[in-house]
């Protein structure tokens, strides 16, 4: 057998040797995007090329290819969805999550389908504390679903269901994962809401009781990745199991880590980012089981394309990219980060942790929302320190205190009170600060600035450039914060309903329509400090939903609606009323059957505005 040729062949076999992840991950993304169908004899005889004579090109058409063909067979499964009558057991693949004011979705498996249940009133109690892997025998109505958010999740119809009859158990690995969520949860009984809503995010991906308020809050911070499961918790996770698995030998601890991986992302409902770090995770310990470990890029270029051949959609799937990106950050700008920033080392590292994940998902932010939170970075640092021991003592003196029980559990949880109460306390100070945003302009200078002070770090003589790079970004940073919103007197739309701003009242018309999420972000980023009266047009359970939320946060001076309102603490007013708030008078025109107002300055010759629900 003839040996490879030495000089300059060894370096071009060297070379495709480093580059095969990379190809393999840039193949696996092409074709998750095309989603051209390729035949299945095509796709093996490309592998056995690859086998014969591998090289980066040859890889990257490879899983190009069985990365179209996996994903066109899932198309072709979305084909002929379910569609009309229902009945029959369906297993749960999520956890039932709230729809409206008194409603809930939970995804499901019917048959072969996948399909988003959809049940209200007493039918979604009968499902409301179901857990996924459960099985439940169900009647409704399905319509094949035709949005793009249903399709990337392999959604085929929606499913409007009438009854809900018997329950059964999950499968063994469910019905434990299950047990151990309920665990955590009884634990965690003692702690207060937002807290307790915290904790099951940040610990075990459950998100489905965040307030309003709770989620705006860590959205205005650039700390929302912090109230669901992500890479960081398999990392811990990890952490916590090694003292126990490195005594064992290297077959045992394969084994035990790859089942801990997969009882992990059993319990964090496979989300998009568990899925990336799991697989992350499950190449480190097998390559290191083998004798020959991966770099932590290798080890990300080839989760991705194992992630991406498994579920091509899931290149589709934002939560699935910010994953990646953020990973990308971490092995790429944190240790040039690292070396650069002054200080000691411990708080360096922190430091360039989290500006290299915030400044490599940065410009998909600001594709997807248009801007991004100036105050992410700083809160991120600061509330940073506070995540590991929740994520890692939520885990292990949660099920303790589940077990334990109270008053046992108070005594467990106190750490994690304290815990969650300093980021609590950093996402809250960030939305009560200006609404300062970094938009596509904006980020763009502060990527050039961080990109300076990386080539300072890289060439000799080049500190000038790292100190320019600096400025830049403080610069931009700086006129961000000055340029914060504050809007002109008068009427603007806010969140689905009306804001009417004067120096002496701010009033918030509902008229049934408005997410109590959009609502808040919607008048925290017009710069709304307070709210001194809100009319409930309608009155109806989804005007109260947004009251309560408006009054956890502004606690508002008064709340109006018509006769036979749902609206807890308001006063109802009928035609001819008229409420003073400040120097502006809100006048009920009309209250059949909803409430109409028109607002004027009191004591004014000015023409009045008038509101109606819907605006003018």
């Amino acid at each position: 057998m003839s040996e490879r040729p030495a000089g300059v062949g060894q370096s071009r076999w060297s070379w495709g040797g480093a580059v095969m992840p990379y190809a393999a991950a840039a193949g696996a993304a092409l074709g998750s995007w095309l989603l051209v169908g390729v035949p299945l004899a095509a796709a093996i005889a490309l592998v056995a090329a690859c086998l014969w004579r591998p090289s980066p090109l040859l890889v990257l058409v490879v899983f190009a290819a069985f990365a179209g063909f996996f994903g066109s067979k899932a198309l072709e499964g979305l084909a002929n969805p379910p569609d009309g009558p229902v009945e029959g057991w369906v297993t749960l693949l999520d956890d039932p999550r709230p729809l409206g004011t008194h409603g809930i979705r939970v995804t499901v498996r019917y048959g072969d389908a996948r399909v988003e249940a959809r049940a209200y009133g007493a039918v979604a109690a009968r499902l409301d504390d179901a857990l996924a892997g459960e099985r439940v025998h169900i009647s409704g109505t399905a319509r094949p679903a035709t949005s793009d958010w249903h399709r990337w999740r392999h959604v085929a119809s929606t499913l409007n269901v009438d009854t809900v009859g018997d329950r059964a158990d999950a499968a063994p690995l469910g019905a434990f994962t299950n047990r151990i969520r309920r665990l955590l949860e009884s634990g965690a009984g003692s702690l207060p809401d937002d807290s307790r809503a915290m904790f099951a995010g940040m610990v075990y991906g459950d998100d489905r009781s965040q307030s309003p308020r709770l989620y705006d809050d860590f959205r205005a911070a650039g700390l929302g990745h912090l109230l669901v499961v992500s890479g960081q918790n398999v990392a811990f996770v990890l952490a916590l199991a090694s003292p126990l698995a490195v005594r064992a030998r290297p077959g045992v601890r394969l084994i035990v880590l790859l089942a801990l991986l997969a009882v992990f992302a059993v319990l964090t409902r496979f989300e998009p980012s568990v899925l990336r770090a799991v697989t992350m995770a499950g190449v480190a310990v097998t390559s290191a089981a083998l004798g020959q470990p991966e770099t932590g890029r290798r080890t990300l270029a080839w989760a991705v394309a194992a992630v991406l051949v498994a579920d091509p959609f899931l290149i589709r799937v934002l939560a699935f990219q910010l994953s990646v990106c953020a990973t990308c950050g971490l092995l790429w700008i944190t240790p040039a980060l690292t070396e650069m920033l002054p200080g000691p080392r411990p708080l360096r590292l922190a430091a360039a942790t989290t500006a290299g994940a915030q400044l490599a998902v940065m410009p998909l932010l600001v594709a997807v929302f248009g801007a991004v939170p100036v105050a992410s970075l700083p809160a991120n640092v600061i509330a940073g320190p506070a995540t590991a021991p929740v994520m890692m003592w939520g885990l292990t003196g949660g099920l303790g205190a589940g077990l334990a029980g109270e008053p046992v559990a108070w005594l467990i949880h106190r750490p994690t009170a304290a815990l969650l109460w300093w980021v609590r306390s950093v996402a809250a100070a960030s939305a009560a600060a200006p609404p300062a945003m970094l938009g596509a302009g904006g980020a763009a200078v502060v990527g050039a600035g961080v990109a300076l002070v990386l080539v300072s770090r890289r060439l000799e003589r080049a500190r000038p450039l790292g100190v320019l790079g600096a400025a830049v970004v403080t610069v931009a940073m700086a006129v961000s914060v000055l340029a914060a919103a504050s809007p002109p007197p008068g009427w603007s739309e806010a969140g689905g309903a009306r804001l009417f701003r004067h120096e002496s009242a701010v009033v918030v018309v509902l008229d049934g329509q408005a997410r109590p999420r959009d609502l808040l972000q919607s008048l925290r980023l017009a710069g709304v400090r307070r709210v001194d009266l809100v009319v409930a047009s309608r009155g109806g359970a989804s005007d109260a939903h947004a009251v309560l939320a408006l009054t956890d946060r502004y606690r508002m001076a008064a709340v109006v609606a018509p006769t036979m309102h749902r609206v807890p603490g308001a006063r109802t007013v009928r035609s001819g009323d008229i409420v003073q708030v400040g120097t502006v008078d809100v006048e009920v025109v009309s209250d059949a059957p909803d409430l109409v107002v028109a607002v004027s300055l009191a004591a004014s010759s000015e023409i009045p505005v008038v509101e109606a629900p819907g605006g003018p």
